[in-house]
């Protein structure tokens, strides 16, 4: 009788684990090799990026201009809307140091009722405000401001790696 409890206990012990393995198996469809993307004109990222791998890709390199377009979706990718709403982004590593950040595009950034825009060589005001899954992040080279509260709420972020040539450094950045 022993036995016979102990096989059943071994059996719904295996069943089990083999139920936390699938769902394991289920999130491990992330993207976790670096993707180069390389933009010929700011504002496409969107479009570079096929939205069933969005919130897949979990290191991604930029190449190119990018504008307020661009940072929208790599707000969106890192787990937070423009709006400040969670998103299922998964992206923990970006590299920007072969970006240049540009004016244009469509705000990044929206806090009671203010939009927040790029400007030329600037990290603005909140740009990755409670994106707490990036982990890494390494700006772009020619950047000379990091506006306010540019990584307020970054829990997660471990190593950020600051270009030479910042003259600005904003409040609760």
């Amino acid at each position: 009788m022993k036995q016979i409890i102990n096989r059943g206990s071994f059996l719904t012990l295996m069943f089990m684990l083999l139920g936390c393995l699938s769902l394991y198996a289920a999130d491990n469809d992330l993207i976790t090799k670096q993707i180069t993307i390389k933009l010929e004109k700011a504002g496409t990222l969107p479009d570079r990026i096929e939205s069933s791998k969005k919130y897949k890709i979990t290191n991604l390199k930029i190449i190119g201009e990018i504008n307020g377009t661009d940072l929208k979706m790599i707000r969106d990718m890192a787990g937070r809307t423009d709006e400040f709403n969670s998103t299922d982004g998964k992206l923990s590593v970006l590299d920007l140091s072969k970006a240049k950040i540009v004016e244009g595009g469509d705000s990044y950034y929206c806090y009671l009722g203010h939009y927040y825009y790029t400007s030329n060589d600037v990290i603005g005001r909140s740009a990755f405000d409670d994106c707490s899954g990036l982990t890494s992040l390494t700006l772009p080279a020619g950047i000379t401001e990091i506006g306010r509260y540019a990584f307020d709420g970054c829990s997660g972020l471990t190593s950020l790696t600051l270009p030479a040539g910042i003259t600005y450094i904003g409040q609760g950045a």
